[in-house]
């Protein structure tokens, strides 16, 4: 199994192990149970993207008391649809050396393989291949 095919699961068996609840994670946290379900089962198709999948990742961290900011960043590596923290390094970077700077989300990597964010079938330009 890949680490993304563990990221939800593994977070679920630290949950159980501390003896947190999904009432409680919920309860706690303002956010539904079936969104919860979603995330520790890596099924993201109800899930906002962005700074609203981020901070609800933070916040489960947060309350099962794993590191937040250790979490997020998995999860964007994992699942990098709509992380635009990045976006003005790579822009200034780009500028350095004198490349057009062209960035998007790669189709391949949407969870649920559908981005809710773009109006129109293809609105979304693929990201540049990593090297």
């Amino acid at each position: 199994m890949s680490e993304r095919d563990t990221f939800g699961p593994r977070l679920r068996r630290e949950r159980e192990r501390r003896g947190i609840s999904l009432e409680t994670l919920s309860a706690r946290t303002n956010v539904s149970m079936e969104l919860w379900i979603g995330l520790e089962s890596n099924d993201f198709s109800k899930w906002p993207n962005g700074l609203f999948a981020r901070a609800f990742v933070r916040d489960y961290a947060k309350v099962v008391g794993l590191d937040p900011a250790e979490i997020v960043d998995d999860f964007c590596r994992l699942y990098p649809i709509g992380d635009r923290r990045v976006l003005p390094t790579l822009r200034a970077q780009a500028e350095l050396i004198g490349h057009e700077f062209a960035a998007g989300d790669d189709p391949k990597l949407i969870p649920g393989g559908m981005d809710r964010r773009a109006g129109a079938a293809g609105s979304m330009p693929a990201a540049p291949p990593a090297t």
